[in-house]
C-alpha cells in the first residue's frame, strides 16, 4: 500500500522566436472518499513571468495556458481534461512578480494509470505544445488502513464552503514544489487516513510523523511527533513545521499509522529538498574557542584534512558547507567548523569525541588507503565510519572467475539486523573496493550484484540476469547468506 508522491518541476519550452520560455511546475496526490471511492487531484503553477499577456476586453493584460490531461488504463482512455487556464489581470506586463495556480479533481478507479499532461501558450501559438508521460497507482480498500499521498500546503483557512481547494473543512492552498528556499522557513502538509474505524473496530490507533535525511535515514527528533488518534472512516492530518534551522539537504517527511501492537498498518513519505546554508559567524561573535582543542590546531592543510575526513559522517549541508565555504576560510574559520561539529555530537566533551574518531579514521587510512586516496575516501572507509568496524568480514580474493570481493556483516545496524555489504575491485591489484550491493537503508541496491562479480570472465548482456551462468567455485551467494 505504499505509494511515493510524485513530484517534479517541468521546463516547458517554447518557440524562442517570441524570447521567453513557458515555466511551470505540476504534481499530484491521490485520496480517497469513502462515499465516491478514489480520486486524483493535479496541482498546476505558472510562472507568470514566463507568459505572453494580451489585451482583455477591460484593457488590462491576461496570459491563456490551454492545459489537457488524459488518464489512461492500458490502451483505453479513462479521464479527459481540457481547459483554459487564466492569469489574474495586470496592468503592467514589464512587472510581472505572480505565479498562477490551478488545481483539478478526477475520479478513478483503482488502477495503474499513465497520466498524459499536454501544456501550451494560447498566446504563442507558433510554439511546440509541451508533452509529458508519467505512472500513476490509485489503490484504496475499504478493507485496509491506509494513507493519503501527502499535500505540501502554502497555506490553510478553515472554511465550510464548499469548493475545488476545501477538504474536511479546510482551504487548502497547494504549493506544487517540494523545494524550500532560504526564504521558507515554513513546511505545512495534509494527508488522510482511511478505515481505521471499520479495520480497528473504533479502536485508538497512533499516528506519527517524522523528518529523516534522505541519504542516510537520520530521523530528526525535532521534527517528530506522535499523536493518539480515534479511529473513524477518514481522519485528517495537517500540520505547520518551522524548519528555520533545518539546513540544505535532502529530506523525506514520513508519516506512519500504527495499531496498539505498535504493528505498522500503513505509511507514507515525500522526499522534498531544503536550501539553507548556515552562515558562518563573524569574528565578533565566535564562540570562544580559547584553550579548547582546536584553538593548537594552526597548519591550515591540517585543519583541512580534518575537516575532509569527516564527510562520512558529516550531514549534508555541513559537507555542502565545508566544499564551498571553507577553501576561502581562515585558520580561526577552519577551527570553529570543527569545534562546533563536534560541540554538537558532544556537548560535554568534544574534544573525546573527535579523538574516538580520529582514531578510526588512522585506521581506515590504513587499512583502506589505495595510492593517493585517503582510506577515509574509499567506500570500505566510509562503511567503517558511518557503521562502525562489521561483525563479520568475508575476504574472496582469488576466486577463478569473480573480481576479489569482500562481504561485511553486521549483526545490528541502527534500527536494522543482519546487514551486509559487498565490495569488489574491478582492478586486481588494487586496494580501493567500490560498494557493489547491500541490503541497509539507504544503501546501493544492486539485485544484479552476483552476475557483475563474475564479469571478469563472463559477457553478461542480459540486464534483467540476477545469477551468473556457471556457479563453479562462486562461493558470493552462500557467503552473503551466511558470512564467515
Amino acid at each position: 500500500m505504499r505509494r511515493l508522491l510524485f513530484l517534479f518541476v517541468l521546463f516547458l519550452v517554447s518557440n524562442a522566436s517570441f524570447g521567453k520560455a513557458l515555466q511551470a511546475k505540476f504534481s499530484w496526490c491521490s485520496f480517497y472518499s469513502p462515499e465516491n471511492g478514489p480520486y486524483v487531484e493535479t496541482y498546476l503553477e505558472v510562472t507568470g513571468q514566463s507568459c505572453h499577456f494580451t489585451k482583455a476586453a477591460s484593457g488590462k493584460f491576461v496570459a491563456s495556458i490551454e492545459v489537457t490531461q488524459v488518464f489512461y488504463l492500458g490502451d483505453s482512455i479513462k479521464a479527459f481534461n481540457k481547459y483554459n487556464l487564466l492569469s489574474p489581470e495586470t496592468d503592467d506586463t514589464n512587472r510581472l512578480v505572480f505565479d498562477f495556480t490551478d488545481q483539478q479533481r478526477v475520479s478513478l478507479a483503482n488502477g495503474n494509470y499513465i497520466i498524459e499532461l499536454t501544456i501550451r501558450d494560447k498566446n504563442n501559438p507558433t510554439a511546440k505544445p509541451y508533452v509529458l508521460k508519467d505512472k500513476l497507482k490509485v489503490d484504496y480498500y475499504p478493507t485496509i488502513v491506509a494513507l493519503s499521498d501527502i499535500e505540501l500546503l502554502t497555506e490553510y483557512i478553515a472554511n465550510t464552503n464548499p469548493s475545488k481547494l476545501n477538504k474536511n473543512g479546510f482551504d487548502l492552498y497547494p504549493q506544487v514544489s517540494n523545494f524550500f528556499d532560504k526564504n521558507q522557513n515554513s513546511l505545512k502538509f495534509y494527508a488522510e487516513v482511511y478505515n481505521t474505524s471499520a479495520v480497528l473496530n473504533n479502536d485508538a490507533y497512533l499516528l506519527s510523523y517524522r523528518i529523516e535525511t534522505h541519504e542516510s535515514h537520520q530521523v530528526l527528533d525535532s521534527y517528530s511527533k506522535i499523536y493518539r488518534q480515534t479511529a473513524r472512516p477518514v481522519n485528517v492530518i495537517m500540520s505547520d513545521l518551522d524548519i528555520t534551522d533545518l539546513n540544505s539537504g535532502n529530506y523525506d517527511l514520513m508519516l506512519e499509522v500504527r495499531n496498539r501492537n505498535n504493528e505498522v498498518l500503513a505509511s507514507r513519505s515525500l522526499f522534498f529538498q531544503r536550501s539553507h546554508v548556515p552562515v558562518i559567524s563573524s569574528d565578533s561573535s565566535y564562540k570562544a574557542i580559547e584553550g579548547t582543542f582546536v584553538a593548537s590546531i594552526n597548519n591550515r592543510d591540517s585543519l583541512y584534512e580534518y575537516i575532509k575526513c569527516l564527510w562520512p559522517i558529516a550531514s549534508t549541508a555541513e559537507n555542502n558547507f565545508a566544499e564551498n565555504r571553507l577553501l576561502a576560510s581562515d585558520i580561526r574559520q577552519l577551527q570553529q567548523f570543527i569545534y562546533d561539529f563536534w560541540v554538537k555530537r558532544n556537548p560535554s566533551n568534544p574534544f573525546l569525541a573527535w579523538m574516538e574518531y580520529k582514531k578510526q579514521v588512522d585506521l581506515v587510512n590504513s587499512e583502506f588507503s589505495a595510492g593517493k586516496k585517503k582510506g577515509y575516501n574509499t567506500e570500505r572507509g566510509r562503511v567503517f565510519l558511518m557503521y562502525g568496524a562489521p561483525n563479520q568480514i568475508s575476504k574472496q580474493y582469488n576466486e577463478p572467475a569473480s573480481y576479489p570481493y569482500e562481504i561485511w556483516q553486521y549483526y545490528k545496524l541502527k534500527d536494522m539486523a543482519d546487514r551486509k555489504f559487498v565490495f569488489y575491485s574491478r582492478q586486481l591489484a588494487s586496494n580501493d573496493f567500490e560498494l557493489l550491493h547491500s541490503d541497509a537503508k539507504g544503501e546501493v541496491i544492486n539485485i544484479n550484484w552476483k552476475v557483475e562479480l563474475r564479469k571478469r570472465t563472463e559477457t553478461l548482456n542480459d540486464f534483467d540476469k540476477v545469477n551468473p551462468n556457471n556457479n563453479y567455485q562462486n562461493q558470493s551467494d552462500q557467503l552473503f547468506q551466511n558470512p564467515r
